[in-house]
C-alpha cells in the first residue's frame, strides 16, 4: 500500500523500491499515450473537402495536442511522487518513554512515534495512538490536545493535520501533526450584486494546500446574473480541483484555458485571479488571466500588482501575467473584481483608490473590505452597475513558530 507509514528502522525512505517501480511504469504509460496523441493523424486532405470538414479536422488535431499536454502533466505528477524522499527518524528509547508516560496520564496509549523529515526541511510527527478505555465519551482527548502535548515534549510547534480524526478513540489509528507554519493568513470579503439581479456573477474561494500554501481564487463571469455565476463557479471549482490534485499553478490554468478553448463558441469569457502565499516564506505569487489589478498595503505604502492579460478561452498561447512579491508581517493583499474598479477608472481614480487604501482605519480584513466597498458604492452615487467583490488577506507571523 502506498501512503504514509510508521517505520521501525532508525531512518528509511518514504516509498519501497517496488512501489516506486510500479508508479514509474504508470507514468511511462501515460507518456506513451501522450506521444500517441501527438503522432500525425492518418487523415488526408481531399480535393473537394468543404470548409466545414477542414475546420472539424483542425479542431480534432488541436484537441489531440491539448490532450497530449494534459497527459504529460499527469505523468509528471505521478512520477514526481517517486522522487520525494522522506526520512523517518526515531527519537530514542528515553524520549519515547517520556512521551508515552505523558500521554498515558491523559488516558492515551502510544504505540509508535517518529519524526518525518522532508526534502524541503519541513517536519511532521507521525504517531499511532488509542484511548485506554478508562475514559468516557465526554472525556475523550482531542487530536488538537495531543498536538499541544507533543509541542511541549518535543519543543516543536505542531498543528493538527486536516485529515486527523477529531478525537482519540479506542481504535488504534495513525495521526499526523505538522510543524506550524511561520505565517498565518486572515481573510475578509465584501460583495455587492448588480442592480436588478438576484445573484452575483463573481465567485471566490480561500483554502490552504497540503504543502503550506494559502490560495485565493477570484473569478468574474462575463455579464451578470445566473449564467455569469455558473461560468465563474465552474472556473473556481476546476482550478481548485486541479491544484488539490497536485498540478502546478501554470499547468492548472493552462488546462482550464484549453478546456474552454475546445468548447469554443457559446461560452462566455471569464477571468481568473489567483494569489498564492507560501506560509513558510511569505512569498506571494499572482496569476492574472483577464483579471483586474490588485493592491498590496504595507502600513501607508500601497503597491499595485498590474494585469494586462486576456480572459480564459481565447487563445492556446495565453499570458499568465505571473508576478511575485515578498510579503511581511501585517501586509495586506487586496483583490478586486472589475465592478469595483469601474468606480475608480476616470481621472485620478486609481490614485484615489490607492490613497483610500493607504488611509484605511482598520486592521481586520473584513472591516477593510467593507470600508472599501462602502466608498466604492459612494463614488458611484449609490448605483451598482456591475457585480462587485473585494477580497482582503492579512498576513501575520505565528509567534510560537520560532
Amino acid at each position: 500500500m502506498i501512503g504514509k507509514s510508521v517505520y521501525q528502522e532508525g531512518e528509511s525512505t518514504y516509498l519501497l523500491e517496488y512501489e516506486q517501480k510500479k508508479i514509474r511504469d504508470c507514468a511511462k504509460t501515460l507518456h506513451n499515450l501522450a506521444e500517441a496523441f501527438e503522432a500525425p493523424g492518418r487523415e488526408e486532405e481531399e480535393e473537394n473537402e468543404d470548409r466545414k470538414q477542414m475546420i472539424l479536422k483542425n479542431r480534432l488535431r488541436e484537441t489531440r495536442f491539448l490532450m497530449a499536454d494534459h497527459l504529460k502533466e499527469v505523468a509528471r505528477i505521478v512520477e514526481q511522487s517517486t522522487k520525494e524522499e522522506i526520512h523517518m527518524i526515531r527519537f530514542g528509547e528515553r524520549k519515547e518513554k517520556q512521551i508515552s508516560r505523558m500521554l498515558y496520564s491523559e488516558g492515551i496509549i502510544l504505540e509508535d512515534i517518529c519524526l518525518a523529515k522532508k526534502g524541503d526541511g519541513k517536519k511532521e510527527i507521525i504517531v499511532r495512538l488509542y484511548q485506554t478505555g478508562r475514559t468516557t465519551s465526554k472525556n475523550l482527548c482531542s487530536s488538537s490536545q495531543v498536538a499541544e502535548f507533543l509541542s511541549i515534549l518535543l519543543d516543536i510547534r505542531l498543528q493538527n493535520s486536516a485529515g486527523n480524526p477529531l478525537f482519540i478513540t479506542e481504535k488504534s489509528q495513525i495521526y499526523y501533526f505538522e510543524e506550524e507554519s511561520r505565517y498565518m493568513v486572515l481573510t475578509g470579503f465584501a460583495k455587492a450584486v448588480k442592480e436588478n439581479e438576484n445573484i452575483s456573477g463573481d465567485n471566490h474561494v480561500f483554502f490552504e494546500t497540503d504543502n503550506r500554501e494559502f490560495i485565493c481564487l477570484l473569478s468574474d463571469g462575463m455579464g451578470s446574473g445566473k449564467r455569469a455565476y455558473e461560468e465563474s463557479i465552474e472556473v473556481i471549482d476546476k482550478v481548485e480541483c486541479f491544484l488539490e490534485s497536485g498540478f502546478e499553478k501554470e499547468k492548472a490554468i493552462q488546462m482550464l484555458n484549453d478546456t474552454f478553448l475546445i468548447e469554443g463558441e457559446g461560452r462566455n469569457m471569464s477571468t481568473l485571479d489567483l494569489c498564492s502565499i507560501d506560509l513558510c516564506t511569505g512569498q506571494a505569487s499572482f496569476y492574472k488571466v483577464g483579471a483586474a489589478y490588485s493592491l498590496i498595503k504595507r502600513d501607508k505604502y500601497v503597491e499595485k500588482v498590474p494585469s494586462i492579460s486576456l480572459p480564459l478561452g481565447l487563445f492556446h498561447d495565453m499570458e499568465m501575467g505571473k508576478q511575485e512579491k515578498k510579503l511581511l508581517e501585517e501586509d495586506y493583499v487586496i483583490l478586486f473584481s472589475d465592478g469595483v474598479l469601474d468606480h475608480f477608472s476616470t481621472g485620478e481614480g486609481e490614485e484615489n483608490l490607492k490613497e483610500l487604501v493607504s488611509q484605511v482605519p482598520y486592521s481586520n480584513p473584513t472591516q477593510i473590505a467593507s470600508y472599501l466597498m462602502k466608498h466604492a458604492i459612494a463614488r458611484g452615487a449609490g448605483r451598482i452597475g456591475d457585480d462587485m467583490t473585494i477580497l482582503v488577506m492579512g498576513i501575520w507571523e505565528n509567534k510560537g513558530a520560532d
